[in-house]
């Protein structure tokens, strides 16, 4: 098959983007297909129509990339790709509506209150930390654009330096997400379409090693296997399925949870996660599974031609 894998962008995750990218072709080409890289960019069309491939790859991420956009192109090209459908993607790519649907079917998930633009102009730092409080929320908030993905954006709102940063949250969205921080645990799980049947794969566990009091995806982790008990893998094995199946996620994603106290936590859904060659948690999970790289790449692959 001739392959066109898409990455880069415009996004702050472009040059993962392109890491992932490089990982995914080289994988390609070693399963024997004829690979073309595409950079996402205002050529996009034009340089389908000239590769003319016959499935595309893309591992782009982000607001107007992973949310739909890409994939609505690709769509509109006629052109089978890997991943999420338009409308799944763009509802994937929105933590805070994401989050109100798994509420409302039960699924925990930290509890939250949408907070924007106008409200922080006309606050300070008690006006913020009293709304925390009227939903249940103490210091700190996590505080982070809902159509954002890794760490971009993010701020622990603690003191009122802390609450002064999230000016710069707001170049993302102009209503953020202000989530109750649950102390725990960080945990992922994978998700990729097997002959056609979405598969839950083993967990994996995440571990910051940043020293910072308040931490996520500094860059510099180790993901290690689960230990978890036979109830507990299929209490989050169940939980992912049925968060996945209420977005309409198709062909690969990840889900990010903490456990906490003994609770199950669900934090987000991202439906282009990174496969980045010995790095991307997405790739432990698939390995703990027994799949190796280039066996992951070969199945998503599949998953687009059905």
């Amino acid at each position: 098959m001739r392959v066109a894998v898409i990455s880069g962008g415009f996004s702050e995750e472009q040059n993962a983007s392109r890491r992932s990218g490089r990982g995914i072709a080289d994988a390609l080409e070693a399963l024997g297909h004829d690979v073309c890289m595409i950079e996402y960019d205002d050529g996009l069309i034009n340089n389908l129509k000239d590769a003319s491939p016959d499935a595309a790859f893309p591992i782009v991420q982000g607001k107007h990339h992973s949310d739909g956009a890409v994939q609505s192109i690709l769509a509109l090209c006629g052109i089978p790709y890997v991943g999420s459908r338009p409308q799944a993607a763009a509802l994937i790519n929105h933590k805070t509506v994401c989050k109100r649907i798994w509420r409302a079917a039960g699924i925990l998930t930290p509890d939250f209150f949408e907070y924007s633009l106008a409200e922080y102009e006309n606050d300070d730092f008690d006006s913020f930390v009293n709304k925390a409080k009227a939903y249940g929320l103490g210091l700190p908030v996590v505080v982070k654009p809902p159509t954002q993905g890794g760490r971009f954006g993010m701020v622990f709102v603690n003191d009122v330096s802390s609450f002064q940063e999230l000016a710069g949250s707001f170049r993302y969205d102009e209503i953020l997400l202000a989530e109750r921080y649950v102390a725990g645990r960080f945990f992922t799980q994978g998700l990729i379409e097997i002959d056609g049947v979405i598969t839950a794969l083993p967990p994996v566990e995440v571990i910051d090693n940043a020293t910072a009091e308040f931490q996520l995806f500094s860059g510099d982790i180790t993901v290690t296997d689960h230990d978890f008990s036979p109830a507990r893998l299929d209490e989050i094995s169940r939980t992912t399925l049925l968060a996945a199946s209420l977005t309409g996620a198709s062909g690969f994603a990840r889900l990010d949870y903490h456990l906490s106290d003994g609770k199950l936590y669900l934090l987000e859904i991202n439906a282009a996660p990174g496969v980045m060659p010995g790095y991307s948690s997405l790739n432990k999970c698939a390995a703990a599974a027994g799949y190796d790289y280039h066996a992951l790449i070969g199945m998503l692959l599949a998953a687009a031609k059905r």
